[in-house]
């Protein structure tokens, strides 16, 4: 059975994600001699209200990847407005944390290159038809993509990031 609604999209994205990290790694996307602590990463969604969960994270031991969406349009393709195109537009943030105790200086901006590569390598092969099976129950999109990327870095906290923009689109649901 294929459903497309019942996961809201920002999960979606998150499932993605996180549902195909290891295979992404083991495919050599982000190697790098940091891959290994490419696999320890929190993946967060802003709007969890679970402890821990989205509003303070302790960046000391994991990476972080933040996921919220920026906006959502519907069009309608025929007159009679029977059937919608849907295009979301998500932020995937990256955040690495610098360890005053590494001394190698370009670690963290290796670790996030390596992040970068991989979340990169996941959205590239699933962009057309990307799915995500949780709970027995099958969840789908058309397409998905990275439109751009932006620095996000915080020096005084130490915080390296990249600021990844991606939109997602449904086409041709019904009402």
């Amino acid at each position: 059975m294929v459903k497309s609604l019942a996961l809201d999209e920002v999960n979606f994205v998150l499932q993605l994600l996180e549902l195909n990290w290891s295979q992404a790694i083991a495919d050599g996307a982000g190697i790098s001699e940091h891959t290994p602590g490419t696999a320890a990463v929190n993946f967060i969604d802003v709007r969890s209200i679970e402890p821990q969960k989205g509003r303070r994270v302790d960046a000391d031991e994991k990476a972080i990847i933040i996921v919220y969406e920026d906006s959502a349009s519907i069009t309608h393709s025929t007159i009679d407005w029977a059937v919608r195109d849907e295009e979301y537009s998500f932020t995937i943030h990256l955040r690495v944390l610098h360890q005053k105790d590494w001394a190698d200086l370009t670690y963290s901006r290796t670790r996030l290159q390596s992040l970068y590569q991989i979340v990169r390598h996941i959205i590239e092969r699933n962009g057309l038809r990307p799915k995500v099976i949780v709970g027995g129950n099958t969840y789908t999109a058309d397409l998905i993509d990275i439109t751009g990327r932006n620095e996000a870095n915080d020096r005084g906290k130490r915080l390296l990031g990249y600021k990844m923009s991606v939109t997602m689109k449904r086409f041709g649901r019904t009402t």
